[in-house]
């Protein structure tokens, strides 16, 4: 089948795309997460790991894998072996205008990086038939009936045999850590306060988050406060209010830091 475009189409609040990197290079997939938007990518071939959250799901061909807005992620390519796949994408609107809000509990009520991965087993046996008929309508351009068919999609999905995670982590630490900051990111977290808490020394805490996660310490904390300001703000609260709930000192040091990570001031924030 060919490849359609990656992002969602328009109107409908969801797309899915396949895509074959011959010689894949782990430099291009990035530790990354998506704004507002649920991702689901069915592995078909390659020799990969899925990190999510300090979390490292070793792939086997037709593995499922998803992740929810807020949700840091990237694939690792082991080695060169063509990577295949298939990514879905849709939108946490989708759900609300289909009228099937509750299909979005696969995606929610989990820890963050943890139960991303429905085994290859699963899904061959009730969920694989239904996502390569959505594939086919989606490439045919057919939007109606893949619409149709996503929903029937997220149905076998979130009544799929719930497997046991199959995740490691490098340092269990380290993803204790990461449930700790996501849990108190309104409080202060200082790296002497944190290294304490979990008798680590904090040089060492420093080497092994950034070992597991590919981000520092400070840049993961402010990076999870940013998406906690977005989400507030969309809440309806004002920039100042979520920036001070979300931890940061003063809105002096929320600027900076949307303004490094996003190239623009938090004023262009849509709400």
């Amino acid at each position: 089948m060919p490849p359609i475009n990656l992002s969602l189409i328009p109107g409908y609040g969801f797309g899915v795309s396949y895509s074959r990197d011959i010689k894949p290079d782990s430099s291009q997939f990035k530790l990354h997460n998506h704004d507002d938007v649920y991702e689901l990518v069915l592995f078909v071939n390659g020799d990969a790991e899925f990190h999510a959250e300090g979390s490292i799901y070793k792939l086997k061909p037709y593995d499922m894998l998803i992740t929810r807005p807020g949700e840091l992620h990237h694939i690792i390519c082991v080695s060169k072996k063509p990577y295949e796949r298939y990514v879905l994408y849709i939108s946490r609107d989708y759900l609300k205008n289909s009228s099937c809000a509750e299909f979005a509990r696969i995606f929610e009520d989990r820890a963050l990086g943890e139960d991303n991965l429905i085994p290859a087993e699963i899904v061959r046996d009730s969920l694989l038939e239904t996502f390569n008929r959505l594939y086919k309508y989606a490439a045919d351009k057919n939007y109606i009936v893949a619409n149709a068919v996503l929903v029937e999609f997220l149905y076998l999905l979130n009544n799929a045999k719930k497997p046991p995670s199959r995740a490691t982590a490098r340092d269990k630490r380290v993803v204790e850590i990461i449930k700790y900051i996501n849990e108190h990111l309104s409080e202060p977290l200082k790296l002497d306060a944190l290294a304490e808490r979990f008798y680590i020394d904090k040089y060492h805490l420093c080497r092994i988050f950034k070992h597991s996660t590919g981000y520092t310490l400070n840049r993961y904390i402010n990076y999870k406060r940013l998406l906690l300001v977005r989400e507030l703000h969309l809440q309806g609260q004002s920039l100042l209010e979520a920036s001070t709930n979300a931890g940061f000192n003063n809105y002096s040091h929320f600027y900076r830091m949307y303004l490094k990570q996003n190239g623009e001031p938090p004023g262009k924030m849509k709400q």
